[in-house]
């Protein structure tokens, strides 16, 4: 009966999150504002790592959505082009329909065609 209990309210959670369109499997990251020591950018932060801005990509490199930023569902996380999330996001950017590369602070490997807009 326990189990029964217990499946049931799972499914019941699952129902209300699909209906509510919820996205339970992604991840709210958060933002904050770093000093390159040229300008101040808008960093993403996700656990340890923090990602600041590379350059504009095409929407169609995006990957997967795997998250959003400071809980708006609109600002959302994407994987790159097959590139290890630990290294690499792209942030979409919701004013203009762009997408940003964004870089793990400590990559120094750069994938080939790439090159740096912002320092």
């Amino acid at each position: 009966m326990k189990k029964l209990f217990v499946g049931l309210a799972a499914l019941l959670l699952a129902v209300i999150t699909s209906a509510c369109g919820i996205k339970s499997d992604l991840i709210d990251m958060s933002s904050r504002i770093v000093d390159t020591g040229v300008t101040e950018v808008r960093a993403v932060v996700w656990e340890d790592r923090v990602y600041v801005p590379f350059c504009v990509v095409s929407k169609s490199d995006c990957g997967g959505q795997i998250g959003y930023v400071d809980g708006d569902e609109d600002d959302r996380v994407s994987e790159y082009k097959g590139y290890p999330v630990e290294e690499w996001l792209v942030s979409w950017i919701p004013t203009d329909g762009g997408a940003m590369l964004m870089k793990e602070e400590s990559v120094t490997e750069i994938p080939d065609g790439l090159e740096a807009e912002y320092q």
